[in-house]
């Protein structure tokens, strides 16, 4: 079965080329990475960005929201507007769409967003709801992209790895846990995770230090920074040992046996930023609770990931990351 994004060399021949017109404000269009559009606007940037959420049935109108406004802040400019699509299986209950919308709202009005349109419908062959959200932000300052990483820039890593994951699972696989042993207090634990998928303070607080800067979504923080290693033409050398993992993260993750490295992980981002600036973007962002820590380094030679500890290189990310989700889904 295929599943999640399509592979890096179909997005570029059969997706990214067709663009419509040539508009030249356009300042960034689809790209490997690029997750949100730039578009010059007065004097200032227009920042964009559609996500739907697929691989979750619990929260998903919260996800919605706080994923796709996570894609404008890692641009630099703070979300404000969005619109919501909200697709539901035939005969679903009709207290469906009031559970979605208002966790759409409630998000919104946490982060500081108007909704200002969208579309509901019940729709034919649907297993269970998805939710599809356009967050738009605007920014009169440097707007921020994933291709902007430079040699000897270092990476940091801030937020929560694998916790939106971790979260998905407690919430819609709380079973599973309990036959592996984990306690209801550890679900209830990793259930909290979903309160903390937003890293748009975060994200606004390092964009003036940042080089390039990207959002952790599928695939988790592997695929997020094998994007920024192909959207740089850059190669990033990762020491594993020095990456923040959740107590808790660990212990879900452990229990079913799948990678927190490649697990859904919104709350959290990465970011290259050159060695002068890094204590104070770390400095900020502890100053408002979000874990952080200086995980590698940019460095020249062919785009990958090198994962690399006391010298030894322990492993390579040369494609695309499947989500470990998906084999819950998969399973089930």
């Amino acid at each position: 079965m295929t599943v999640g994004k399509p592979k890096r060399e179909i997005l570029e021949s059969m997706v990214f080329k067709y663009t419509g017109i040539n508009d030249p404000d356009v300042v960034q269009g689809p790209a490997f990475g690029e997750d949100a559009g730039i578009v010059r606007l007065g004097d200032g940037y227009l920042v964009t960005h559609t996500n739907p959420i697929t691989t979750a049935s619990r929260r998903i109108g919260w996800l919605s929201i706080n994923v796709a406004a996570n894609d404008v802040a890692v641009r630099g400019a703070r979300p404000r507007w969005a619109e919501s699509v909200v697709l539901m299986p035939p005969n679903s209950p009709e207290d469906l769409v009031n559970e979605i919308m208002s966790d759409v709202d409630k998000a919104a009005k946490k982060i500081g967003i108007s909704i200002i349109g969208g579309h509901t419908e019940y729709t034919p062959g649907l297993p269970r709801p998805i939710v599809i959200s356009t967050v738009i932000g605007y920014t009169n300052k440097r707007v921020v992209t994933t291709k902007g990483a430079q040699l000897e820039d270092l990476v940091i890593a801030a937020g929560y790895i694998g916790g939106e994951g971790t979260s998905v699972i407690a919430w819609d696989f709380p079973h599973l846990l309990t036959e592996k042993g984990l306690s209801p207090d550890v679900i209830v634990e990793a259930r909290k995770f979903i309160d903390r998928v937003s890293i748009v303070e975060a994200a606004l607080r390092i964009a003036p230090y940042a080089s390039s800067m990207h959002d952790l979504t599928e695939g988790g923080l592997l695929e997020g920074l094998y994007e920024v290693s192909i959207a740089s033409g850059v190669r990033l050398v990762i020491d594993p040992s020095l990456i923040q993992l959740n107590s808790v993260v660990a212990m879900v993750t452990g229990a079913l046996n799948i990678d927190p490295l490649k697990l859904l992980s919104s709350g959290s981002l990465v970011a290259t930023i050159p060695e002068p600036y890094v204590e104070r973007a770390v400095s900020s962002l502890l100053e408002i609770g979000i874990p952080c820590s200086v995980i590698g380094r940019v460095v020249s030679g062919e785009p990958g990931v090198v994962l690399s500890s006391s010298g030894r290189v322990l492993n390579e990310v040369r494609e695309s990351i499947i989500d470990e989700i998906y084999k819950l889904f998969q399973k089930m």
